[in-house]
């Protein structure tokens, strides 16, 4: 059986989602919420992502679907307002803070932003 994770989303995309699905008459008549907006396999949604990170420019590892994760922990994490730990711990999907402590080790570009912060 699939395991899902409920993840906030801003509610521009609500509204476009919305407009799309019908997601409002779907929850005010009571139909079946669970069911997915799409089908889609992992290899599809693969596929998918190495599509747009091409047209995007974006190459290495950070243009997979892994790559997609590991920066939203990461922006999760550094900038003014970092999420707490176990926020993010649940988003992510672990059950132990330590696998979410890798993405405080941040390295290169957002180590470098991280420092930069300090002098402001």
């Amino acid at each position: 059986m699939p395991q899902y994770r409920s993840i906030p989303v801003p509610n521009k995309l609500i509204d476009d989602l919305d407009l799309v699905f019908d997601l409002r008459r779907i929850i005010k008549i009571g139909k079946d919420t669970h069911t997915p907006l799409w089908s889609m396999n992992r290899s599809t949604a693969w596929r998918m992502v190495k599509r747009v990170m091409k047209n995007a420019n974006i190459e290495g590892k950070q243009a997979t679907s892994k790559g997609l994760r590991h920066g939203f922990g990461i922006a999760m994490l550094s900038g003014e307002k970092p999420a707490p730990l176990n926020i993010v711990r649940d988003l992510m999907g672990h059950s132990d803070s330590k696998i979410t402590e890798i993405y405080l080790q941040a390295v290169g570009d957002e180590k470098r932003k991280l420092v930069m912060q300090a002098w402001d």
